[in-house]
C-alpha cells in the first residue's frame, strides 16, 4: 500500500473529455485504481477537476470519486488558466504530459507530472508546427519545474535523459511501467477459459494508424497474411481508417471483406473481446514507451509479434516473437511461425499470461501516490 497520501491531492481530469487512445487509457486506469483504493478506505478520496465545457467520453463508473466540473474554458486554456486557481496549496497530479505553468512556478502547489514520451521530438514530421512549438516550449518547463516527473518505462527514462541530460541527475525522475488488463476485467474475461488456437479466427492490430506505429507495414503484412490463409480475418482497431489512401496500401478485392477496419473504439471491453478471440497481435512499432496492447493481448492468451525495440523487449520479455520493424519479410515470417508452429503458439500463449501478470495498475498507482507524498 502507499504511504500516507496527502489529504488534498487533485487529479487533472481534462483527459476525460478526450478520445480514448493510449495516454488517455493510462489516465483512466490510474483513476479507476484510485477509486478502488478510496472506496476501500485505504486513501482519502482524491479531487478530480475537469472543464465544465464538453462531454465526458465513455464516462467511467466509479464507486467513490466524484467529478468537479468548473470554469468557462476547455482544453489547454482551461488547464493553463483555470486549473491553477483550483489547486493552490495542494498536490496536483497531471498524467497527460502537460501541466499548468502557473502551478509549476508556484511556491505552494506541488506538481507531479507523467510525461509518457517525447514523440514530438523523435518524430517531428508527424506533428503540426503549432503542436511542436507548444510542446517544445512547455515540456522542457514541465521536466525542469515539476516537483517529480514520472515516465512509463526504464527505456523511455533513458531516452528522455539523452534528450534532456539534466534529467539524469534528478532524484525526482521515475520510470514506472504501465499496468495491463485490470484484475477484475481479466477475471471476468477469463471466467470461461481461454479459447484454443483453432477457435481464434483472426489476427489483430490495435493502435493509432501512424507512421511511427509502422501502420504501413501492419497493413502490408495483413494483406500477405490474408492471401496466405484464406480462412482467417484481420482486424485493425485504431483511428484513421482512411489509411489506405494516406499510405497507398494496395488491398486486392478478393480479401477486402476479410480486412476489417473497426476505427477508433473508446470502449475497452470491445477491444478485450477482440483480443480474446485473436490468434495473434501484430505490433511492429518503430517507437513505443510502455504500450498497452501487447500486455492486454497476452493476458487473454493471444500470442504477440513485437518489434525488437528496447521498450518492447523490456515490456514483453521472453513472451513474444520479435521482428525487425524495418523489414516486412521479418514481420510476415514471425506471423507465419505462429500460424504453422503449434507448439510455439501454445508456449507463447502461456508465457504471455505469466508475463502480463507482472503488470498492475494498482502497483503503478501506489508508486505514484508515494511520489506525491514525497513531494508534499
Amino acid at each position: 500500500m502507499p504511504k500516507q497520501m496527502p489529504s488534498e491531492i487533485v487529479l487533472n481530469g481534462r483527459f476525460l473529455l478526450q478520445d480514448v487512445t493510449g495516454v488517455q487509457r493510462v489516465q483512466r486506469e490510474v483513476l479507476a485504481a484510485l477509486d478502488e483504493m478510496a472506496a476501500a478506505g485505504d486513501i482519502p478520496t482524491p479531487i478530480v477537476l475537469l472543464p465544465a465545457q464538453g462531454n465526458i467520453v465513455a464516462e467511467p463508473v466509479l464507486k467513490s470519486i466524484k467529478f468537479t466540473r468548473t470554469g468557462r474554458f476547455s482544453g489547454h486554456l482551461w488547464e493553463q488558466i483555470e486549473l491553477p486557481k483550483l489547486c493552490k496549496g495542494k498536490t496536483l497530479l497531471c498524467l497527460g504530459n502537460t501541466a499548468p505553468v502557473v502551478s509549476l512556478l508556484s511556491k505552494t502547489t506541488r506538481v507531479v507530472t507523467m510525461v509518457h514520451d517525447l514523440s514530438y521530438k523523435y518524430f517531428p514530421t508527424a506533428y503540426s508546427w503549432k503542436f511542436k512549438a507548444f510542446y517544445s516550449t512547455l515540456i522542457p518547463l514541465v521536466l525542469r519545474k515539476s516537483d517529480a516527473v514520472v515516465t512509463v518505462s526504464l527505456a523511455e527514462k533513458k531516452a528522455m535523459s539523452r534528450h534532456y541530460p539534466f534529467l539524469a541527475g534528478l532524484s525526482g525522475f521515475h520510470g514506472l511501467q504501465n499496468g495491463g488488463l485490470p484484475d477484475a476485467v481479466a477475471t471476468a474475461f477469463l471466467s470461461d477459459g481461454v479459447p484454443d488456437k483453432e477457435q481464434r479466427g483472426h489476427g489483430i492490430y490495435v493502435g493509432s494508424l501512424s507512421k511511427r506505429k509502422n501502420a504501413d507495414s501492419v497493413l502490408r503484412a495483413a494483406v500477405t497474411f490474408l492471401q496466405t490463409y484464406p480462412d482467417m480475418k484481420f482486424v485493425v482497431i485504431g483511428a484513421g481508417s482512411s489509411v489506405f489512401e494516406s499510405l497507398s496500401v494496395d488491398v486486392p478485392e478478393d480479401i477486402k471483406d476479410r480486412l476489417e477496419m473497426w476505427g477508433q473504439i473508446n470502449d475497452p471491453l470491445k477491444i478485450y473481446d477482440a483480443f480474446k478471440h485473436a490468434r495473434f497481435l501484430v505490433f511492429p512499432s518503430f517507437y513505443e514507451a510502455s504500450p498497452l496492447p501487447p500486455i492486454e493481448a497476452m493476458t487473454l492468451g493471444c500470442a504477440v509479434v513485437s518489434s525488437s525495440i528496447p521498450s518492447l523487449q523490456e515490456r514483453c520479455g521472453d513472451a513474444a516473437v520479435y521482428c525487425d520493424p524495418d523489414d516486412l519479410s521479418s514481420i510476415t515470417a514471425a506471423v507465419d511461425r505462429l500460424m504453422t508452429e503449434p507448439d510455439l503458439w501454445e508456449n507463447l500463449s502461456q508465457a504471455g499470461r505469466v508475463q502480463a501478470a507482472k503488470y498492475s495498475w494498482k502497483s503503478q498507482t501506489e508508486a505514484l501516490l508515494n511520489i506525491c507524498e514525497d513531494v508534499a
